[in-house]
């Protein structure tokens, strides 16, 4: 292991244990109310908790299949569609017309306050939390796609038309390539967006989720609980955005070494 690679993974390593030091010393000295912030033991004994009898009646794992299932389908088909979006937009003129009025109204708005819209129009079941996240992760992928796709070169697009390449040859070897960076790095910012809105999105009623964990700890003040909730929402996120970054590198081999 090069000596680059060793302080990076003294680095990678050491700030997390850093900031466990950290908060272990702020709550043992008193510094801060434990039902405002629980020591650290307590938020991993009550996550060890969880793992042995569950939370509400539920097992541990129902609630992370829950929301698991819900953070999944709704990224998978807002990322498709926001994709798909994305690209036409930069492609189109018409179609970027046509999204730009809908699309820049409806990026600015909180999912908070769109719940009551979707209670009413959805109700209270898994289809409105779905596509509360999905319409999440469909605005931030179209954004990003839109902007891979205007990166492609001037140059490189009429130098395949003069080859004599057609439009769908272009888009293929020209355009795509271009693209893929930056839609790459949409998809691991859509996952960050979609686990945040999991919270939010199971305040649209359900016994079963981390987002209910959550919530319903914070109702009767169990904090310890509700960091445990939080830890696996961020584990979750940890593993799924390295799993991206490493597909990004293998997908988008030569980025950087242009």
């Amino acid at each position: 292991m090069s000596r680059a690679a060793r302080r990076r993974l003294v680095l990678t390593i050491g700030s997390p244990l850093l900031l466990l030091l950290i908060w272990h010393l702020v709550t043992t000295q008193g510094l801060v109310a434990a039902i405002i912030l629980p020591p650290p033991a307590g938020a991993f004994a009550a996550l060890q908790d969880m793992l042995v009898r569950g939370y509400s009646g539920v097992p541990l794992i129902t609630h992370l299949g829950a929301s698991l299932a819900r953070v999944g389908v709704a990224y998978v088909f807002g990322a498709a569609l926001g994709t798909l979006a994305g690209l036409l937009r930069g492609r189109s003129t018409g179609f970027d017309a046509v999204m730009l009025v809908p699309s820049e109204i409806i990026r600015p708005i909180p999912p908070l306050g769109l719940i009551p819209l979707f209670i009413l129009w959805f109700g209270i079941g898994e289809l409105s939390k779905i596509l509360l996240i999905g319409l999440a992760v469909f605005m931030v992928m179209m954004v990003n796609a839109q902007a891979g796709t205007r990166a492609a070169g001037l140059d490189s697009l009429r130098a395949a038309q003069c080859m004599g390449a057609s439009r769908w040859q272009v888009f293929r070897f020209v355009v795509l390539p271009s693209a893929l960076p930056q839609i790459m790095t949409g998809l691991r910012v859509a996952m960050g967006t979609a686990l945040s809105i999991l919270v939010a999105s199971e305040l649209l009623g359900g016994d079963r989720g981390l987002g209910f964990i959550v919530l319903d700890a914070s109702s009767f003040f169990r904090t310890t609980y509700v960091f445990a909730g939080v830890i696996l929402i961020g584990l979750i996120g940890l593993l799924s955005d390295r799993g991206l970054a490493l597909a990004a590198r293998r997908i988008v081999h030569w980025e950087g070494r242009r």
